[in-house]
């Protein structure tokens, strides 16, 4: 074998070119499925908690069905030994400012009982974690467990334990931190920093719109969701019939102000990779999207081995007379096959350790605009995509595969070479073959199978980056062009629902003195923000079956809280009716009443007026504002996220009637122009600051770049770079492929030209025949690929935006491009043949 690997190095030695034009085919093919399977193994495969942990939910057994987090009495009432749950643990989250001054940065915390951390598998990489005195309510001991990306970023100093943090302006002594790649319960983003459900009083958050109490003991403080760690040999199926005993004990501790009303069950679930919902949610398109990632790198790994491979049976054809002598001398054909294999396979661990640092390079991009992306909506990314021991053994397997695919078929054409004859020819020079057998040659064959598998990709990509383009181009419903957004965080400052709004009263007041500004508006929900908050309303009249299995009543709207001139500073249309009065704004005890839009009002009343009419909640806010409004208002449709087909059900309340604290000022200037803009966003945060220099300002952006930051639309623009850098891969090696086989199939058959040219054909003529052949080829192939194209294109239609797997222009443009760069690699060979000198060529024979 040492011996072999000798002859290899010096055989690929000899021809720098054909090795180092098959390193880097192997290396853009085995780096992209590198790149993409370490992606799927940091997010698809590693686990996020350690079985059998699963998610607990409640939900009403009436038609209501409605889910909703669990108190703390609920909790402690699951939490003793049942024949279902060996342990429970809860956790809830908000926002917190984390650090000082101009340090400080808006961050998700998440609050655990004692128990949570070890029951999802974490151990302290430093220090410890919160004990159960720490976690008991109310008990206000100032510790917090710092996530390993924070203690990086911190530094990742030993001292960092034991040291003072600030949360909402309060110190926290930091007791630990938790070890390198956890993320709790999600896979991918992780909070900054967990904190101890004893401290969960302290902090206002302004997620929730309820002015309820902060104590936990509150029975009706709904707060927390539950993980528990099922009994030993205990499943999920096992379990549901267990789930009426603990069903009781959860009925034995509601609040009085829940008697009467329909019970509750039980759900399990096992934790979602990708959700922190008080309802159980699956995994999305995230698996069948990474399916698709890994089959189209598979794709390109598989183009890239019919290139090779087609480039070895070249070679094999030229180095014929030298296997002819090896076998003549006594070797076997087995010898010769495993020659030729292990060259195969040190071209392919060679492009597969440059592989592995283009995978690394493309990973390292990916996660400086995901850690940007997740930045902005507060969270950490915690997933690491360096090449581990999984990936490594992957991209050894793919180097084991490749080797195979390329290398095995040549190898044993070349060891089936006929002595007698090979030893006779010369070298190169081509055996006798008809028309029809050239055409359908295996190396034609293969190039042709290339083209259709290119196509593919490209129609595939294609897709993607229109699916991109209809994302970034999609009507809104609303204006972005001179818009401001500005958004106060009250929360951050320690201030009650109702000094939020009275101080936000007041800079919206100042604001709209400002030169420049028409109209100004607050808000506590911002369209494309990635933040959603949605309220179940239904008409005068419905009436709430018992029966769980009846008709859920009611339409989900987006629930946002505004200010008169909200519509005006967004460019949304009242329809009919009228907007809020100032009264009704500020003043909680003004007559209730509400704003829906067209959607909402198709749903709600078809084919009727709904001014005047009455809406309810389904289920009644927490915070004691009324459960049942006037409707005065219909505004015309709006989005809140890319990801959707067509605009989402909206409810508007005045803003007097929410209790959020997280505060979004819109304002809509007299110019449109983006300097305007640009001027007017140094003279709102100057305000903000003489107006309160301590205001927990966050931002102040133009709207415009609101939209852009939204994730859904993040994800498709990713999508599309990644479809598309895959068809563009696919092009290039197809049209490498092309080029050589074609230039090579020329070289061979220079005496023949030669001698068509001695007869009498012209140049015009030697041209049409090289290039029939490449274009009747790329044709073939061109109809073979439209075929599987839109199959694969039907498979994908659930993964793309407003775009049809069909989409007449994708597929005219991906055959296009395709063909035209095929007929180009197809043009110069015949445009080389065509310059051959007819005595050259045969004094060379």
């Amino acid at each position: 074998m040492l011996s072999d690997l000798r002859f290899a190095l010096r055989q690929l030695g000899k021809t720098p070119g054909f090795t180092a034009v098959a390193i880097m085919t192997l290396a853009v093919a085995i780096g992209v499925n590198s790149a993409i399977f370490s992606i799927v193994n940091g997010v698809m495969l590693r686990r996020v908690v350690p079985p059998p942990v699963v998610n607990v939910f409640t939900a009403r057994k009436d038609a209501n069905r409605d889910y909703r987090p669990f108190s703390y009495p609920e909790f402690a009432a699951l939490r003793p030994a049942s024949p279902v749950f060996e342990d429970v643990a809860a956790v809830a989250f908000t926002l917190a400012g984390v650090g000082q001054d101009r340090d400080m940065r808006r961050s998700f915390i998440f609050f655990g009982s004692e128990n949570l951390l070890p029951m999802l598998g974490a151990r302290p990489a430093a220090g410890r974690f919160f004990d159960a005195a720490e976690a008991r309510p109310n008990a206000n001991v100032p510790v917090a467990v710092a996530s390993y990306p924070f203690w990086q970023r911190m530094g990742g100093r030993p001292e960092f334990i034991g040291s003072t943090i600030k949360v909402n302006g309060r110190p926290f002594t930091v007791l630990g931190v938790t070890p390198r790649g956890f993320t709790g319960i999600n896979a991918v983003i992780s909070p900054d920093l967990w904190l101890p459900l004893g401290v969960y009083s302290m902090f206002a958050n302004p997620l929730d719109d309820a002015a309820r109490t902060r104590d936990l003991n509150e029975p009706n403080n709904y707060s927390l969701n539950l993980t528990a760690r099922l009994q030993p040999g205990v499943t999920l199926e096992s379990a549901k019939p267990l789930l009426a005993a603990l069903e009781r004990r959860l009925d034995a501790v509601q609040a009085p102000s829940t008697a009467g009303a329909a019970g509750r069950e039980l759900q399990l679930q096992t934790p979602s990779r990708f959700s922190i919902s008080t309802s159980p949610s699956d995994d999305g398109a995230v698996g069948p999207l990474a399916g698709l990632l890994l089959g189209m790198a598979a794709v390109v790994l598989l183009i890239a081995c019919l290139n090779l491979a087609n480039m070895l049976l070249a070679r094999g054809t030229t180095r014929a007379r030298e296997f002819a002598i090896r076998l003549a001398v006594g070797a076997s054909r087995w010898r010769v096959v495993r020659q030729l294999l292990v060259e195969g396979f040190l071209l392919a661990l060679a492009g597969g350790a440059l592989g592995l640092l283009i995978a690394s390079w493309s990973n390292d991009l990916l996660v400086r605009s995901l850690s940007a992306m997740f930045q902005s909506m507060n969270f950490a990314l915690a997933i690491e995509l360096h090449p581990d021991a999984n990936v490594l053994a992957a991209t050894l397997l793919l180097c084991l595969a490749a080797t195979l695919v390329f290398s095995l078929g040549p190898a044993l054409r070349s060891a089936r070479t006929d002595v007698v004859r090979d030893l006779k020819q010369q070298t190169g020079e081509p055996a006798a073959a008809g028309r029809w057998n050239r055409f359908f040659s295996g190396r034609h064959c293969l190039i042709m199978l290339q083209i259709t598998l290119s196509l593919v990709l490209l129609v595939v990509g294609g897709l993607f980056l229109r699916s991109a383009a209809n994302a970034s181009g999609v009507k809104s419903g609303f204006e972005t062009a001179g818009g401001v957004l500005a958004e106060v965080d009250f929360s951050l400052a320690g201030k009650d629902a109702t000094e939020a709004r009275r101080q936000s009263l007041a800079i919206l007041a100042r604001l709209q003195q400002l030169p420049g500004v028409r109209d100004a508006a607050l808000a506590t929900l911002v369209p494309y923000g990635n933040i959603t908050n949605d309220r179940r309303v239904m008409a005068e009249g419905t009436v709430v079956s018992a029966d769980p299995k009846a008709p859920r009543p009611g339409f989900d709207g987006i629930f946002t809280a505004i200010t008169p001139d909200y519509f005006k500073a967004l460019g949304v249309h009242l329809l009919r009716g009228r907007t809020f009065t100032a009264v009704e704004a500020e003043n909680r005890g003004a007559p209730p009443v509400a704003i829906i839009d067209e959607r909402m009002a198709e749903h709600l009343f078809p084919k009727q007026d709904p001014i005047g009419r009455r809406i309810r909640y389904t289920i009644p806010p927490n915070d004691g504002a009324p459960a049942e409004m006037e409707v005065v208002g219909v505004v015309s449709s709006f989005r809140h996220q890319v990801g959707t087909e067509a605009p989402q059900e909206r409810l508007f309340v005045p803003l007097a009637l929410a209790s959020a604290r997280d505060i979004y000022i819109h304002l809509r200037l007299a110019s449109d122009s983006p300097e305007a803009v640009t001027a007017m966003l140094g003279t709102v945060r100057t305000t903000l600051r003489g107006i309160d220099p301590n205001l927990p300002v966050l931002r102040v952006v133009p709207f415009a770049r609101i939209i852009d930051g939204e994730i859904g639309l993040w994800v498709v623009k990713l999508g599309g770079v990644m479809f598309g850098a895959f068809g563009a891969i696919a092009l290039i090696l197809a049209v490498v492929g092309v080029y050589g086989v074609k230039a090579y199939a020329v070289a061979r058959r220079r005496r023949e030209i030669g001698i068509r040219m001695a007869l009498g054909a012209m140049p015009g003529d030697v041209f049409a025949l090289v290039m029939r052949q490449g274009v009747q080829q790329t044709a073939i192939s061109a109809v073979a690929g439209v075929v599987l194209a839109l199959l694969v294109g039907r498979a994908l239609s659930s993964l793309l935006f407003n775009v049809s797997p069909a989409d007449p222009l994708v597929l005219a443009a991906a055959v296009a491009v395709l063909a035209g760069a095929t007929l180009l690699a197809c043009y110069l060979p015949a445009r080389r043949a065509t310059r051959v000198n007819p005595t050259e060529a045969l004094r060379s024979e």
